[in-house]
Formats: C-alpha cells, sequence, structure tokens
C-alpha cells in the first residue's frame, strides 16, 4: 500500500469520526446544557465535580482501549484466533479486577465527598457504577479500534450519549437531580455495550481461539495507564480543585464556562480514533508514520482555532443561548478556557501518536505539567481568572515540550514537501529548533 492511499484512508476513517462525534458531541452537549438549565448552578456545580471524577475513572481506563487496539491490530489481518483468546481471557479479568477496584472506590466514597464538599455519597457511588461498566465497554470498542470497524465502534458511542440525554432529561423532570442525571449515563453504557458485542460476536463466532503470550501486553499497559490518568488529569484536577476551594455556586459557573469551551475539544478530535491503529499499522510495516502526526496536528489546529475565535467574538451570545442568565459570570471565562482545550486537543494526537509509536518518555512531560497545574491552584485561587490562567499557562508549556519532543518527526523530510504546501515550515522549524 502507498503513501497516498494510507494517508486518505486515515482521512476517511477520521471523516467516519468527524460525523459521528458531531453528532456525539451535539447530544454531549445537549446533555449538559439540559443538566444547567434544569439543575442550576448549584447543583450543576455538584454535578460537573462529579464529571471530573468520571473523566478521570473512564479515562484511566483507556489504556484497556489502546493496548487492546494495538494487539488487534496486529492481530487482524494474519492471526484473528489470537484477537478471539485475548478479547474473552481480558473480558473475564476486566469483570474480575473491576469489581475489586468498585468496591475499593465505595469504600473510599465518604474521604472523596468530604474533600469534595459534597454529601451527596449515593452519587459519588455512582460516579464509581459508571467507571465499572466504562471498563467492560473500553474492551469492546478497542476491539472494534483494532479491527477498523469504525462504524460500529462510533455507533455503540452514539447509542450511550444519545440515551444519557433523552433519560437525563427525563429523570431529572422527575425529581431525581443529580442522581438521575448519573443514572441515565449508567443505562447508557450497558445499551452501547449490547450493541458494540454484536459485530464482534459475528467476527469470532466461526473461530477458535490460539493461545499467545499476553506479557507484552501487560509491559505495553503499564506506561499507557500512567500516561492517561497524567493526561486526564489536565482537565479534570482544576474542576477537582475548584470545588474544594469555591462554592458550589462558583463551581457550577466554573463547570459551566468549562463545558461550553469544550466544544473546542469535542470538535477538532475526530483523528483521534483512526490515528492510533493507522500508527500501530504503519509501524508494524516499518513505514514512516511522521505524516500522520503532522496532518493530524495541522487538520486539529485549522479546527480549535476556528472554534475559538468563536468564543472570543461571541462569548456573551453563546453562555445566554447556552446556559441562560445565572450564568453570566462564566462569559469571561469561555476564551481563555477554549484555548486550553484547543491545546489540549493536540496534547491528545502527541500523546496517541507516542503511544502508537512506543516511545514512552514523554511521560515525565505529563508528569511537570500536572505538578505545574496543581501547585499553581494551590498557591493561587483567589478568583475563576486565576484557575484559568494556571490551566492555559500549563497546557502551553506541555505543547512546547511536545514540539521539542517529537521534532524529529515534525521536521522529518517526508514532511517538508507538506509543510511547504501549506506555507508553514519556516515557522515550524523556528518553533522547535
Amino acid at each position: 500500500m502507498n503513501k497516498p492511499k494510507e494517508h486518505s484512508e486515515l482521512i476517511k476513517a477520521g471523516i467516519i469520526f468527524f460525523i459521528f462525534a458531531g453528532v456525539v458531541a451535539v447530544f454531549n452537549y445537549l446533555y449538559h446544557l439540559s443538566m444547567i438549565r434544569m439543575l442550576g448552578p448549584e447543583d450543576y456545580g455538584i454535578l460537573g465535580s462529579l464529571f471530573a471524577i468520571i473523566y478521570l475513572v473512564t479515562f484511566s481506563t483507556s489504556p484497556i482501549n489502546l493496548v487492546i487496539s494495538k494487539i488487534t491490530a496486529q492481530y487482524h489481518l494474519k492471526d484473528k484466533e489470537k484477537i478471539k483468546y485475548i478479547y474473552y481471557n481480558s473480558f473475564k479479568k476486566i469483570i474480575f479486577i473491576g469489581l475489586i477496584g468498585l468496591f475499593i472506590y465505595i469504600l473510599l466514597s465518604p474521604f472523596i465527598g468530604a474533600y469534595m464538599n459534597i454529601t451527596d455519597i449515593p452519587g459519588i457511588i455512582l460516579v464509581g457504577v459508571i467507571a465499572y461498566f466504562s471498563l467492560i465497554a473500553v474492551l469492546l470498542t478497542g476491539t472494534l479500534n483494532g479491527m477498523q470497524k469504525f462504524v460500529w465502534q462510533n455507533s455503540s458511542g452514539l447509542v450511550s450519549t444519545f440515551l444519557k440525554f433523552a433519560l437525563a432529561v427525563i429523570f431529572v423532570w422527575l425529581g431525581f437531580k443529580v442522581n438521575g442525571a448519573l443514572a441515565a449515563i449508567i443505562i447508557g453504557i450497558l445499551i452501547s455495550i449490547c450493541v458494540a458485542y454484536i459485530p464482534i460476536k459475528r467476527e469470532f463466532k466461526k473461530l477458535g481461539q490460539k493461545k499467545v503470550d499476553l506479557k507484552p501486553m501487560y509491559y505495553y499497559g503499564i506506561p499507557v495507564f500512567i500516561s492517561s490518568i497524567l493526561f486526564i488529569l489536565i482537565i479534570t484536577i482544576d474542576q477537582i480543585l475548584v470545588k474544594h476551594f469555591f462554592s458550589s455556586t462558583d463551581a457550577g459557573i466554573y463547570a459551566a464556562a468549562g463545558m461550553i469551551a469544550k466544544v473546542v475539544w469535542f470538535g477538532s478530535s475526530f483523528l483521534i480514533g483512526p490515528l492510533f491503529p493507522k500508527v500501530v499499522a504503519l509501524k508494524s510495516k516499518n513505514k514512516d508514520t511522521s505524516q500522520l502526526l503532522t496532518k493530524s496536528l495541522i487538520y486539529v489546529s485549522i479546527l480549535a482555532t476556528l472554534g475559538c475565535v468563536v468564543l472570543f467574538i461571541a462569548p456573551n451570545f453563546i453562555v445566554r443561548i447556552l446556559s441562560g442568565h445565572l450564568y453570566d459570570n462564566a462569559v469571561p471565562l469561555i476564551g481563555m478556557l477554549g484555548v486550553s482545550l484547543g491545546i489540549f486537543s493536540l496534547l491528545q494526537i502527541f500523546m496517541t501518536y507516542n503511544l502508537a509509536a512506543e516511545k514512552f518518555k514523554f511521560i515525565y512531560i505529563f508528569v511537570i505539567g500536572v505538578l505545574i497545574e496543581i501547585v499553581g491552584i494551590y498557591l493561587f485561587h483567589s478568583s475563576l481568572m486565576d484557575i484559568v490562567k494556571i490551566v492555559l499557562i500549563t497546557n502551553i508549556f506541555l505543547l512546547i515540550s511536545f514540539l521539542l519532543f517529537n521534532k524529529k518527526e515534525i521536521l522529518g523530510k517526508s514532511n517538508f514537501q507538506f509543510l511547504d504546501l501549506l506555507g508553514i515550515r519556516k515557522y515550524v522549524m523556528f518553533i522547535v529548533r
């Protein structure tokens, strides 16, 4: 397969993800906008803080997605019986280990509630249940991603998001408030698991199982797990600390601003899904992968920039339309938060590429970034704008660090023609040199 065809397949897969991601983003936004208006700042502050935990625990399961995707992509074309063995072996272990993790989390829930000033312990426990079922769901979606069954993978996510939105509106309207909004997520995940299993069952139906050594998978999973935790801390630790240092109402304002700004992240990260298996596939053939990184960064940068421009041009209009007058204090925050999340989209591209290429030293960059953010917020938290500035500074530091870390790929000879075509080669070289 020649390079143009490989890159065109990335774009084709990216379009699939973009279409589904667009629809999913709409339902995600409808979910949060409905909750913002139906719950009000105080209750939404609690939900937003719990969502920070949800993001943290669900992203901590993403190593399973990436590891299973990588192994599946390697065996998909040449030894599918090994994929079946890996899938069912992993499924049994996830069920068992997940239950142990859920039990420990439930024991810790009172302490989590005390730190975040949340008295609703059942709501915190529901977050643990969400994490448990998400653990199972990512095994299925990771398998579908490695098989490059992108339509089925995205369809399961769409079903989950739609049900989350529709059921949350019903449950909150019935008076279940924050817990109703969380219960809707659980139901959506369970149905999406059923959807995702359909093509997997069909694929494995006539296959036997061929035993394979799983130690390399576990060794690969350790750095993936560490990097995923550190990565998601960048956009969750601020919300958790805001709930600790500020009132529930202020936390609600910050959560609403963050959710509005997340349109930049949701709308520009559609290449993440197909990038990982494409890099793995090319690397397994000893082919150059640098153009996949560079093109992904440029496409995402364009989309993120467009999103940020909109947030800066009409922040008052956007907040009033999406959130209502109760969230007017979010107006000054959304522009800078949008820039932070645009940079975050680029960081996600870098992380995905480096994990697929098995370049793990970038983990040290994330460690420093998380420390900068935590220490910065502990030292400077007199206002919500202080938090926003610290998050932005942290993300700028991480972006510069990754440009230097992947300087070889970005300035590779195979990228020169593409960068020249865009007229940005000299600017890129100035930044990374």
